[in-house]
């Protein structure tokens, strides 16, 4: 079994290493785990999706007039997480503003549910099972939306 020696911001942390070896030491034997240096992933562009950021950027771009889409596209292009961000409180603005964003996307992409393509949302639950809030996973396609509205401090 192999475990990266840094973690998710390629920084080691020897605290999250002792923690992981404790939690596996029940499971595989210590002779059995070798640490390995993590390796970045090279990068691909296609063409292919980076005119369709440039098609959903277009389709999106908050108007001067519209500063609460521009905060939900901040929000749901940067990974947020209603219980962290919204301290569980039901925030009606956002849900607005996001569903306008999904009824602008239909120019491009012609389903139900098209700010999906964007960034997925992940339901998440405490230990009891009881709801905690969503968190919004940023997809490849929303990375390139983000980056290309950042690029024109659109966001």
């Amino acid at each position: 079994m192999r475990i990266s020696d840094g973690n998710a911001f390629g920084r080691n942390t020897d605290q999250s290493i002792r923690g992981v070896l404790d939690a596996l030491a029940p499971f595989v034997a210590p002779e059995n785990i070798k640490l390995f240096d993590p390796v970045s992933l090279p990068v691909v562009q296609t063409d292919e999706l980076t005119e369709l950021a440039q098609s959903v950027a277009a389709a999106v771009r908050p108007k001067p007039s519209q500063p609460f889409r521009k905060e939900a596209l901040r929000k749901l292009l940067g990974g947020h997480d209603t219980f962290g961000d919204q301290r569980g409180e039901p925030d009606p603005a956002l849900r607005n503003a996001i569903g306008a964003i999904s009824k602008a996307l239909k120019s491009v992409f012609f389903h139900d549910q098209a700010v999906h393509r964007l960034a997925a949302p992940k339901k998440t639950y405490f230990p009891d099972g009881s709801y905690r809030g969503t968190v919004y996973v940023v997809t490849p396609l929303g990375e390139r939306v983000r980056d290309l509205l950042k690029a024109e401090k659109a966001i």
